[in-house]
């Protein structure tokens, strides 16, 4: 009856069944109740303990009409129970819905074991990104607590601010750099506390910052204290994104240099005083030279002024030879007002001052102060300048006391050799990067070799009456102008000290 729709397999008894069914479970058995060796009952129930065996739908077909049995076993082993006699048709309709049931549950079975293997996956998945979150979080808390101590302990100032340059929080560092306490310094606006000079400025560059702007900035400023004292300091400001419900908010870094700045202004006071006193030291070498260029016209006025009083004596004065005796007076005092004024702009204090430098008149006006020293000690010398006249800005006093210093050290060098061996010459020409250079050369014995890693140290000296103090200050000049001193061995005998300048 079944077969033209089943591949159907036949077993004699219950025990061949069993081994059957379960080295092949079928879609469906269907078993009758008396058998030899193993009966319906006793097959069925063994499939049934057999745990790891697929379910199996079962219809038994029987002769007995035993509804205590029929109950026990619908409701504990089987599927259906069909009482002989039936129809072909009654067995493949039962037949039909048990495959069907079977093969649905089948399909189900199937769809609930990837859904569960979908579920251990997305578990598994979720245990990892747990063990991740917390793995990401215990790393959090880490870099957090050293960020606060980093925060609570660094020497920087540190401070979060808003758009008006408010401050929102700030470390004590910042608290005692500007002398307020935790909760006084909260609000207080660093715009406000700024040199007022540079409000505007700070004012634009913190909306720069927050409109895109400006990635960051840099800047070297002054802010004023709470007990009124101001403080220098370096500061970088940044800006910090909005997140997780804050706005965008500066983050300000602040490093005290008010002790450096005062260094600095203190050490630059010491060295202007020095490079006075070096002033001072070499006008005492050319008091002779001074002495003869004032004489000259001093004397002048005398003998002048004479003149027109023995004209003015005479019983009818000659009053235009008084007159023209006057004139000479006059123009002879003011050459000694010039070479006076000369020596005092020489001496005077102050800082640099730039400006634009007659090379010429500067070099002239210096090789007069030096007449004396330089036919005394039998030194010829030239000059050789570009034309027409380059452009130079400098501060023309430390220029010449530079040149001074080179000369008269070339002077003391060149003492010893015989006469007419003695010349010095300077050089000016444009340098091929920019700027200008100069070069004093002399024909003296030039620079010993264990010397010269020496040349430039203050209080270093080859003479044995020396400060020491001329090259070394020489240098610092030079370099405050931005320019160069080196000694330079490639031009030939004797010493020649080139230094730079730069276009201004």
């Amino acid at each position: 009856m079944l077969s033209d729709e089943y591949n159907v397999v036949l077993r004699e008894d219950g025990e061949s069944a069993f081994l059957a069914a379960v080295a092949d479970p079928p879609d469906l058995i269907i078993t009758d109740l008396m058998m030899p060796r193993w009966d319906g009952e006793r097959f069925v129930r063994a499939l049934a303990e057999r745990a790891q065996s697929p379910r199996v739908p079962v219809l038994v077909l029987s002769a007995r009409a035993d509804d205590t049995l029929r109950e026990n076993l619908l409701e504990h082993l089987v599927q259906d129970y069909l009482i002989k006699p039936f129809s072909a048709q009654e067995l493949r309709a039962r037949a039909r819905n048990l495959v069907a049931v079977k093969r649905t549950v089948d399909i189900l079975q199937r769809e609930l074991n990837s859904q569960a293997s979908d579920i251990v996956e997305l578990t598994a998945g979720l245990v990892e990104s747990r063990q991740s979150l917390q793995r990401s979080f215990t790393a959090l808390q880490v870099s957090d607590r050293r960020w606060l101590g980093l925060y609570e302990n660094t020497a920087v100032g540190i401070a979060l601010t808003d758009r008006d340059g408010r401050i929102l929080s700030a470390n004590p560092a910042l608290q005692r750099m500007l002398g307020y306490g935790r909760d006084e310094i909260v609000g207080v606006s660093l715009i406000a506390l700024t040199d007022p000079a540079e409000r505007d400025t700070t004012a634009r560059n913190v909306h720069g910052l927050f409109d895109g702007e400006l990635p960051s900035y840099s800047v070297q400023k002054r802010y004023e204290r709470k007990d009124g004292a101001y403080l220098w300091a370096n500061v970088c400001a940044s800006r910090i994104p909005a997140m997780a419900g804050d706005g965008a908010m500066l983050a300000v870094i602040v490093e005290d240099i008010t002790l450096r700045m005062e260094a600095e202004r203190s050490l630059a006071a010491t060295r202007a005083e020095l490079t006075r006193v070096a002033r001072f030291t070499a006008m005492g070498e050319l008091v002779a030279s001074i002495a003869h260029e004032i004489n000259q016209p001093l004397t002048a006025v005398i003998t002048n002024s004479q003149a027109a009083l023995r004209w003015l004596s005479h019983a009818s004065p000659n009053l235009d030879e008084v007159a023209a005796a006057l004139k000479r007076v006059n123009r002879d005092a003011s050459l000694a007002g010039e070479v006076i004024s000369r020596i005092r702009g020489f001496l005077r204090a102050g800082e640099i001052r730039r400006e634009p430098v007659d090379l010429a008149r500067m070099l002239d006006e210096l090789l007069q102060m030096l007449q004396t020293v330089l036919s005394e000690a039998g030194v010829q010398v030239s000059v050789a300048q570009p034309r027409p006249q380059p452009r130079l800005i400098a501060d023309p006093v430390q220029l010449q006391q530079v040149i001074l210093n080179l000369i008269l050290n070339a002077v003391d060098a060149m003492r010893d050799l015989p006469g007419g061996g003695r010349w010095l010459r300077i050089e000016v020409a444009p340098e091929p990067a920019g700027g200008l250079g100069f070069a004093v050369r002399d024909s003296g014995p030039g620079v010993a070799a264990d010397m010269e890693a020496r040349l430039f140290e203050a209080f270093y000296s080859t003479k044995p009456d020396g400060l020491g103090m001329g090259l070394a200050i020489s240098r610092s000049i030079i370099e405050n102008h931005g320019g160069r001193l080196w000694l330079d061995r490639s031009a030939g005998p004797g010493a020649c000290f080139r230094f730079t300048l730069p276009d201004q």
